[in-house]
């Protein structure tokens, strides 16, 4: 099947009598309220936005997409509740999302355990797609060993040789830090750990930590502190001159225009990191057009990178019912197996082994712009696993 066929024909059909069909039921959950909800709530309008532009063709296999839409809370127990729901009481065909890792892996487990379809858009835990890889698991988000390799190389890069490791303490922390640590002699080999702190995910008070970091005389902090974590970090620690002599090089996609457009003048200076998408910067010639649409949707020029992989997976979800010809989720899980698809960042194909798409990440120093009240990303490079 070319990867063209993401763009899904009605046929025969007709709209009108294909909508008459029982609809195919997608289950989305991501954080919509509490400190997640700065990204679970523009994935969720990708998610909404590719809904619409496939229905508006005709939708999967001539049938409407119907979209049932939940909030994960970023809580694991909560979000396998939740997720049995969309499967036992909603009947749901295929679930997508999820934001934490931890709340991604306990989706994987009722994936497995009701043998539905779960495409992982957000959680990056190495986990997934390794030890607790299964049938039914499929991520076209970033993994934090590739995070973690790519993280190394830009201490490596920078030069830096005394290094503070900052991580929340749970599977994406974690992980990453594994990742990191994987790869750090061979792209860094002069530098050093030379003190590793853990808050808790939730965390909000980081007066403890930020002392113990500016004391351990590093110049360098990696970290994976996401979100509203990494606000409250700079909140708490630019007052200090926190940033005027370390270099931050970060995961979590703090580049993102969520995080640059919340702190605006107060985003600090020296700090590297990552975005799935700029709405100011193209990779694809596709992108224009679907920030354009989705820019139109939010009623905003300045477009929030975290709905593209919300985006990302409902199209995924459709190519791969379109060349399984079924909703069957075991033909469906063998559809997604090597599948690759257009996007507005570039085509993307998921490994039929482990099941990770490998998806890119731009990757670039945070500097103020004329005119800007917000950080932008200069220069940008794309990082995109091989």
């Amino acid at each position: 099947m070319k990867v063209s066929a993401i763009v899904i024909a009605v046929g025969a059909l007709g709209v009108g009598s294909a909508f008459a069909q029982e609809p195919i039921k997608i289950g989305a959950m991501y954080p919509l309220t509490g400190g997640g909800a700065v990204y679970g709530v523009p994935a969720m309008a990708g998610h909404q936005l590719a809904i619409e532009e496939l229905n508006a063709k005709g939708g999967i296999l001539g049938r409407k997409i119907e979209s049932v839409e939940r909030d994960d809370k970023m809580n694991p127990s909560a979000a396998s509740s939740t997720m049995k729901e969309l499967i036992t009481k909603d009947k749901v065909n295929i679930v997508v999302g999820g934001l934490s890792s931890a709340v991604g892996l306990a989706m994987s487990e009722v994936s497995k355990q009701e043998k539905v379809v779960y495409i992982s858009t957000i959680p990056k835990t190495i986990q997934m797609t390794t030890d607790k890889l299964h049938k039914y698991v499929f991520r076209t988000a970033s993994n934090t060993d590739f995070e973690g390799d790519t993280m190394s190389m830009l201490a490596g890069k920078n030069k830096l040789t005394k290094l503070c490791h900052l991580q929340l303490d749970y599977a994406y922390g974690n992980d990453l830090e594994a990742g990191i640590l994987k790869t750090l002699a061979k792209n860094a080999p002069n530098a050093k750990i030379v003190l590793t702190l853990k808050p808790k995910l939730g965390a909000t008070d980081f007066n403890p930590f930020i002392p113990q970091v500016m004391a351990a005389g590093c110049d360098g902090v990696l970290s994976g502190l996401w979100g509203p974590h990494f606000v409250s970090w700079v909140k708490q620690a630019k007052p200090l001159g926190f940033f005027d002599k370390i270099k931050w090089i970060s995961g979590g996609e703090i580049a993102s225009h969520e995080i640059a457009g919340e702190l605006k003048g107060d985003y600090p200076d020296n700090v590297i990191s990552n975005t799935y998408e700029l709405w100011y910067h193209a990779q694809d010639p596709s992108h224009k057009e679907f920030q354009q649409r989705l820019a139109k949707k939010l009623n905003t020029q300045e477009t929030p990178q975290w709905a593209l992989l919300g985006y990302i997976g409902v199209m995924y979800t459709a190519a791969a019912m379109e060349k399984a010809k079924s909703t069957d989720a075991d033909k469906v899980a063998a559809a997604l197996e090597g599948l690759t698809i257009k996007t507005p960042v570039g085509p993307l194909t998921i490994d039929a082994k482990s099941h990770q798409a490998n998806t890119g990440q731009f990757w670039g120093p945070m500097v103020k712009k004329p005119g800007r009240a917000y950080r932008m990303m200069d220069p940008v490079e794309f990082i995109q696993p091989k």
